[in-house]
């Protein structure tokens, strides 16, 4: 028997709220969600503000309660923390209470850094104090309905006597001696708590009668609504049902049929108070938790957690402005479709009061929202005043010319949104990089041309010789496309202004060529392409260890994408840390890098800063204590090095500064060598006085004329020499360079160096295996049948009679960025890029200076 009263004891609650919510939805089954949205869509906004405020101030005062018991409890706990806390408790609690259970539970758990001794009973003070306001409310209507002030609810006394009995037994409980549970109240603390009770009580009851009248229930008197309030309220609270969701819903429908109002009518009623006294605050308290809970898991997981979340909330944010932009222009220039699409709007007929009071500003703030998503998207710092400032005025223009809540709610959503992931933009300036531009264009593109033919497809000339062609119905008049033209005019100033206040402040990335600085970083560490750095058309990052130059990167910049020459150069193990800090800083200011002909090693740590690669080819390097001209293959290079012996020609290497005589020869070869073709550049090196004046240059004479010369780069880390700019005269014999080269790499033996660089072999062993990449199988096919405008194979094979060593070098590319736009920078930078060299201040060798 025991077991059965306790078993009845634990459904009954239960059983009662399914009962309730069953009843509920019987009596409104004849209600549509199509109904009550309507019913809530034609409120206005100020309508709207104002139950909201409404709504939340009702549940506010509620913490007062927790606000003073902590003063009360001398609680020591922060003023921000003991709100949050407070709003939680009195939200959950308004929703899922179960006669004060879940309150008590709630402060137990959320105040359980507040160790005190009978921690409970305060609250259970609190609570039994809390219920005043419904007491005294319930003692008011209990006398209203017996002087008859209120006739026609005698029935409903008997609820009002139930609570009455209720609290008073709770109350005869509370005093008894034995209990102790008021021991430690005192006088003012009670007030306190008594007067909370009855002005959140008379707010509640409040913003159920300023719902009934802002939907216009004109039948009810004040003083009605609000003994319907007590007494639904007293009902609700006899049957304990969770946060008297139910039994309070089906009292308040019932009483409302009583005296005669449509199911429909009390039904949205019923609805409004809900959404505004339930539903938003318990929507912020959700909001809430879920803050402090991110917060909590971020700090366990190290902030991968909010990183993720900001990426996902970033993107969201840039596709809805976009979408939202796109669909403001579609309303400006096709109504019908943005009708159907949006729903939104309610337009004028009248073409002339349309152009000016809707297709212009749709299309001006379309255009705005477009151009603010691509700042958002670049996450750049400066798009955040220009969006707000765009938002407030599709918010301004929303309130002014919209008739629906719906679109109100979303945009202060997406602009809350937006002010919450400020710290999501973080770019210093804005580049507008060619792969967003084709995206940019193809939208802005589309949509222009839409408006365009739209225009011309309803103009009455076409019409007139086309008889056949139905008018679209999706511009009223014709008036819309003469006055395209002045429409896309003001579209175009707004996106002058507002492109050029993004493009405000930009920054160079790195600094510019300082020869003494460079010197000195090349000195810690060079590379056989270090070279290029005093052509002149490069810009330099130093990456600073206590304020020290350890390690540099030469770059050339081309719309947002920074050109790496090479692998950095200086002190080797800060190859690691100093990339990344490149990267970073380059994003800061919108760049993008680009690894150009890098190493193996450099191409693996780009790749792990999320970089793409492919190997570019191979270079052809000579090991010098390998290298023999004896055998049965090195044969003919024997006959053409004695031929050119017996020829009279002689191999020397001339160091720096030449003579005015020796230039004069090597810029007469160099012209004729180019023939007119313009000279390249970035990747290699080009003729110029200064630059030629900085490196030995080894040179084919006969008769004291210069035939054929290579100017020689030496990388004393790498222990290597490299070929540069390579040039000999037409009339010169076959195999003039194989005898240049074969004599070069004695020399380079005699330097005490390990290698000789001949350059690289562009796309050799590229994509053959049919598991490479589909761009590495590509440049394969390039390979094999482009020789009609590079000698791909011609190159490699020619190489190949020296060396047979040979090391891939890489291309690393942002996977943000196009590789067709990465091959197009590196084709437009591809020149000589400056008219002259840096002048020669001083330059290093193993001495230091010579």
């Amino acid at each position: 028997m025991p077991k059965i009263k306790y078993i009845l004891a634990r459904l009954i609650v239960p059983a009662t709220t399914i009962i309730l919510v069953t009843q509920l939805i019987f009596m409104t089954r004849e209600i549509t969600w199509r109904m009550i949205l309507s019913t809530i869509n034609d409120l206005t906004w100020w309508q709207t503000i104002m139950l909201v405020v409404f709504g939340f101030l009702s549940v506010l005062v509620t913490t007062l309660n927790d606000v003073f018991l902590a003063k009360w409890q001398n609680y020591r706990i922060e003023k921000n923390e003991l709100y949050q806390r407070a709003w939680l408790i009195n939200v959950f609690n308004i929703n899922a209470g179960f006669a004060g259970t879940v309150s008590l539970l709630l402060r137990r758990i959320l105040f359980f850094d507040q160790n005190r001794p009978n921690q409970l009973k305060p609250y259970f003070q609190m609570y039994v104090l809390s219920l005043s306001g419904l007491l005294v409310a319930s003692v008011c209507a209990f006398i209203a309905l017996f002087l008859k002030v209120i006739p026609g609810f005698d029935g409903s006394m008997v609820w009002l006597v139930a609570i009455l009995i209720i609290v008073g037994i709770i109350g005869m409980i509370s005093f008894i001696p034995g209990l102790h549970l008021w021991q430690g109240m005192k006088r003012y603390v009670a007030k306190w708590f008594i007067g909370t009770s009855c002005l959140a009580l008379l707010l509640q009851m409040g913003l159920f009668v300023v719902i009934g009248v802002t939907i216009g229930v004109s039948s009810i008197q004040v003083g009605m609504m609000m003994l319907l309030f007590v007494i639904a309220s007293t009902i609700a609270f006899a049957t304990m049902t969770p946060g008297s969701w139910g039994s309070f819903d089906v009292a308040l429908l019932l009483l409302l049929s009583n005296i005669g109002l449509s199911q429909g009518k009390a039904v949205v009623w019923l609805i409004l108070y809900r959404v505004f006294y339930n539903l938003l605050p318990l929507l912020s308290a959700l909001l809430l938790l879920s803050y402090r809970l991110s917060h909590k898991i971020n700090a366990d997981y190290r902030g991968v957690p909010h990183y993720v979340a900001g990426i996902v909330t970033h993107r969201v944010i840039t596709l809805t402005l976009y979408l939202l932009g796109f669909l403001f222009v579609l309303s400006g220039t096709m109504p019908d479709i943005a009708q159907r699409v949006m729903g939104l709007n309610r337009f004028v007929r009248l073409p002339s009061i349309y152009v000016v009071a809707n297709q212009l500003p749709n299309i001006v703030l379309g255009f705005l929202l477009l151009i603010s998503a691509r700042g958002v998207a670049n996450q750049v710092a400066r798009a955040y005043e220009s969006t707000i400032l765009v938002l407030g005025l599709v918010f301004i223009y929303i309130l002014i010319s919209y008739q629906y809540i719906t679109p109100v709610i979303f945009i202060t959503v997406l602009l809350v949104a937006f002010i919450m992931s400020k710290k999501t933009l973080y770019r210093q300036q804005f580049i507008h990089s060619w792969e967003q531009q084709v995206v940019d264009g193809i939208i802005w593109g589309v949509l222009i041309i839409s408006y365009v033919l739209l225009g011309v497809s309803n103009a009455p000339f076409v019409q007139h010789h086309f008889h056949n062609l139905k008018h679209t119905g999706l511009m009223p008049s014709v008036h819309w496309w003469l006055t395209g033209a002045i429409v896309i005019l003001i579209v175009s100033v707004f996106r002058v202004v507002l492109l050029r206040y993004l493009y405000a402040h930009q920054q160079q990335l790195g600094v510019s060529f300082d020869e003494e600085r460079l010197n000195h970083m090349l000195a810690v560490g060079d590379t056989h392409y270090t070279n290029l750095a005093f052509i002149g058309d490069k810009r330099f990052y130093y990456y600073q260890v206590n304020n020290h130059d350890v390690l540099a990167v030469q770059f050339r910049i081309i719309n947002n994408k920074a050109m790496v020459m090479g692998d950095p150069f200086g002190d080797a193990s800060y190859y690691s840390e100093g990339m990344q800090q490149f990267v970073e800083d380059s994003d800061a200011l919108g760049y993008i890098p680009v690894f150009y002909e890098v190493s193996e090693r450099i191409a693996m740590l780009a790749h792990e800063f999320g970089y793409d690669f492919f190997k570019l080819g191979e270079e052809a390097q000579v090991l010098l204590d390998e290298f023999s001209t004896a055998g049965k293959k090195m044969q003919n290079i024997r006959s053409v090095v004695h031929q050119a012996a017996r020829g009279g020609f002689e191999f020397n290497v001339l160091q720096p500064p030449f003579s005015q005589d020796i230039m004069m020869q090597l810029r007469t070869i160099s012209d004729e060598w180019l023939a007119g073709r313009e000279e390249k550049g970035y990747s290699l090196g080009f003729y110029d006085d200064r630059y030629i004046q900085r490196y030995p240059i080894a040179v084919l004479e006969k008769n004291s004329r210069i035939e054929a010369y290579a100017t020689l780069v030496t990388s004393h880390t790498e222990q290597q020499m490299a070929v540069d700019l390579m040039r000999f005269t037409k009339k010169s014999p076959n195999g003039v360079m194989d005898v240049l080269f074969v004599n070069t790499i004695a020399y380079a033996k005699a330097q005490g160096l390990t290698t000789l660089n001949l350059g690289m072999s562009p796309l050799a062993n590229v994509g053959q295996h049919r598991q490479s990449f589909g761009r590495e199988r590509l440049a394969n096919l390039v390979y094999q049948f482009g020789s009609k405008v590079y000698s791909f194979e011609g190159l490699h094979h020619y190489k190949s009679k020296f060396t047979k060593n040979w090391v891939p070098m890489y291309i690393a590319y942002s996977r943000k960025s196009w590789i067709l736009m990465v091959m197009i920078g590196l084709l437009k930078i591809d020149n000589k890029g400056v008219a002259r060299a840096p002048e020669i201040k001083v330059v290093y060798d193993k001495d230091n200076v010579f």
